[in-house]
Parts: C-alpha cells; sequence; structure tokens
C-alpha cells in the first residue's frame, strides 16, 4: 500500500503540466513495476475519460482500486491529491508573506481579475443556454445579494442554493 501511495504522490509531485501530463508516466511507472497491463492501463483509462471530474484523480482511483480494492483506491487518490493540496497551501502562505510586496500585490491583483473575467464567460454562456423562470431569477438574485452583503455566508449560500435548484427541478420533473 506504502509503495502504491508512493508511485501516485511522486507522478503527481514531478509530473509538470496537469492530469493529462501525468497519464503517460502513470502508464510507464505501472506497467514497468507490473502492477497492471497496458491494456488494463488504457481500460481504466477510458473509463476515467468518461466520468466527470479531474483525469488524474479518476485514474487514480481506478487504478488503486483495481490493484487493490477500495483501500487502494483511497491510498492511490491521497497520493495524487496531496502534492498539489501543499503546494497550494505554500503558494498562499508566500503571497501572504509578501503581500506587501509591489509585485506580488500587482500579481494578485492581475490573477484575479483573471478569474473573474474566466467566471463572468462561464456565466454568459450558461445564462445564454438556461431558460430561466422567475423563482430561478428570485432565488439567484437573493443568492448573490446574501453574498454581496454577507461574504462569510459565501460557501453555505453556495450549497443552499444548489440544494433549492436540485429540489425544485425535481419537483417540475415530477409534474411534468
Amino acid at each position: 500500500m506504502i509503495r502504491l501511495f508512493f508511485i501516485f504522490f511522486r507522478i503527481s509531485a514531478l509530473a509538470l503540466g496537469g492530469g493529462y501530463a501525468m497519464i503517460p508516466v502513470m502508464s510507464k511507472n505501472l506497467t514497468s513495476k507490473k502492477m497492471i497491463t497496458e491494456n488494463e492501463f488504457m481500460e481504466i483509462l477510458s473509463i476515467a475519460q468518461a466520468m466527470p471530474g479531474p483525469i488524474a484523480f479518476k485514474t487514480s482511483w481506478l487504478i488503486g482500486k483495481k490493484i487493490k480494492g477500495i483501500i487502494g483506491a483511497i491510498i492511490a487518490s491521497l497520493g495524487v491529491l496531496i502534492p498539489p493540496f501543499f503546494s497550494i497551501i505554500l503558494v498562499a502562505l508566500i503571497l501572504k508573506r509578501y503581500s506587501d510586496n509591489i509585485y506580488v500585490s500587482g500579481f494578485t491583483k492581475g490573477a484575479y481579475a483573471s478569474l473573474i473575467g474566466m467566471v463572468a464567460g462561464i456565466l454568459y454562456d450558461f445564462v445564454k443556454t438556461t431558460k430561466f423562470n422567475k423563482y430561478d431569477i428570485i432565488i439567484i438574485i437573493l443568492s448573490i445579494s446574501i453574498i454581496f452583503f454577507y461574504p462569510s455566508y459565501t460557501i453555505v449560500t453556495f450549497f443552499s442554493t444548489i440544494i433549492i435548484f436540485y429540489f425544485l427541478e425535481k419537483r417540475n420533473d415530477e409534474n411534468v
């Protein structure tokens, strides 16, 4: 189990370029160590690509499950998740420590602005393709207002809104 964890930990920590950049490294490491065959890897990869979510996580979960069952899935997934988690924590600590620096401050403001632009683009595409009724609009306006006036409730508001929309959609499906 420890070996499985460290294989995925090392791949996640050293393979630059995101999830799809890790795939060939995973394949080479796991097949050369005879943990799975190339055919098994390709089968797992095709299943992982059909599932929603990050490819590195899905692939590590399925490979871990194949090799050592559900515990193997958890161990392999933790191996993939821990390096980026601590990398993000480290970057956040560095940014916080040097937030008074003009260059760091400029970088974070620029990153924030680009994030707003990306989210706005996604929202625009979503709004363009979705039909809203008056209840949807009221819920969205209330949610945005709560987040704007009470930012500390962002997460609660976000998940509450998702739950409300889920039950409204379910009710609408039953009425059709």
